[in-house]
């Protein structure tokens, strides 16, 4: 459901990245990721994005053709834009006494009116971009609440569709129900400032790119947005490894990138979602109390960083599975109304 396609042109045009923080003050604390405490990845053992690839895996016999689209969409440059401060998610915990809402859903093809009993600190903001991506994580409960175009108003929130899933899940929703186009869930192979401080992402990554193939989505998604009729276009819910031979210290990464790129040979990379270029995403850092990625990252003013140092067309497109066929969407019952 990403809108921005092409903005990435404008921005990287303009001037490289320049150091404005999205964030200038601290914030109060209720429902703020703690940077301090021990994390867990997100969802199951067995869910896509926490399984390392094999030693061999099959390769697909179209890799090379779709790695040149991939290529095209890094520009020649192996450009690769990590979506910060906007363009991707915030996150946030409630429990038992956090305040409950009955949200207002507002997009016109949307089944239901009202995602009911929500718990939204009062922190809580969404992702500034035009999807207002925004996800409530309930400990009390063993919930993820998903929002794609979220907003709060004078009477409560509301957004263009919400949905829940369980922590405990595989972190992909059932078809044409989820805040993703693919059927990921929101948090799904997302960068973390934790990851970043203790030296290791432990999952594979969630990326969106310019030429989304159109018919339809592989296994793990479950959904598509795809409108691309290229020979080379790549499906939504295919998997990308970057080559686990390709010596990193000699591509002059910065630590971070370096982390990141040791996900990409170990886990690899989900296409969950249509957008410009080849862009990687991080938790925003509106989810912090103060923005923890300074210290890893120099954004631009829209809180977006580039780096040209790891190599596009050393990635390769592992084995597609054939093409996810369900017909009818499939709704969690009693959580939604139309009063």
């Amino acid at each position: 459901m990403k809108k921005r396609l092409f903005l990435f042109l404008i921005l990287i045009l303009i001037a490289g990245c320049s150091s404005e923080e999205t964030i200038e003050e601290p914030r109060a604390e209720e429902g703020l990721i703690d940077t301090s405490k021990p994390y867990e990845r997100f969802y199951s053992d067995d869910s896509p994005f926490n399984q390392k690839i094999p030693s061999s895996p099959e390769i697909d016999p179209n890799s090379d053709l779709m790695i040149e689209s991939l290529k095209e969409a890094g520009l020649g440059e192996n450009l690769i834009t990590v979506s910060i401060g906007s363009w991707t998610t915030t996150l946030f915990y409630a429990d038992e006494n956090t305040p409950r809402y009955d949200v207002k859903l507002t997009a016109y093809w949307s089944p239901y009116k009202k995602l009911l009993n929500v718990p939204i600190p009062d922190n809580a903001v969404q992702d500034p971009s035009d999807d207002g991506s925004m996800v409530v994580i309930d400990l009390s409960t063993g919930y993820e609440y998903d929002f794609w175009q979220a907003r709060k108003t004078k009477n409560g929130w509301q957004a263009s569709w919400a949905n829940r899933i369980k922590l405990d899940s595989d972190g992909v929703f059932e078809k044409g129900t989820s805040a993703r186009g693919s059927g990921f869930a929101l948090p799904a192979g997302l960068i973390r400032a934790e990851e970043l401080q203790a030296g290791r992402i432990e999952h594979a990554l969630f990326f969106t790119y310019t030429f989304t193939k159109s018919n339809g989505p592989v296994p793990p998604a479950t959904e598509s947005d795809g409108q691309s009729k290229r020979d080379d276009a790549i499906p939504e819910g295919a998997r990308l490894q970057l080559d686990p031979n390709l010596d990193l210290d000699i591509l002059g990464l910065t630590p971070a990138e370096k982390i990141i790129a040791k996900a990409l040979q170990e886990y690899g990379m989900f296409l969950g979602d249509s957008g410009g270029g080849v862009e990687l995403e991080a938790i925003n850092p509106l989810s912090y109390k103060s923005n923890p990625y300074k210290q890893y990252f120099e954004t631009d003013k829209e809180g977006l960083y580039y780096t040209r140092n790891i190599p596009l067309d050393k990635f390769r497109v592992l084995k597609l599975p054939p093409q996810y066929e369900q017909e009818t969407e499939v709704m969690e019952p009693g959580i939604y109304s139309n009063e």
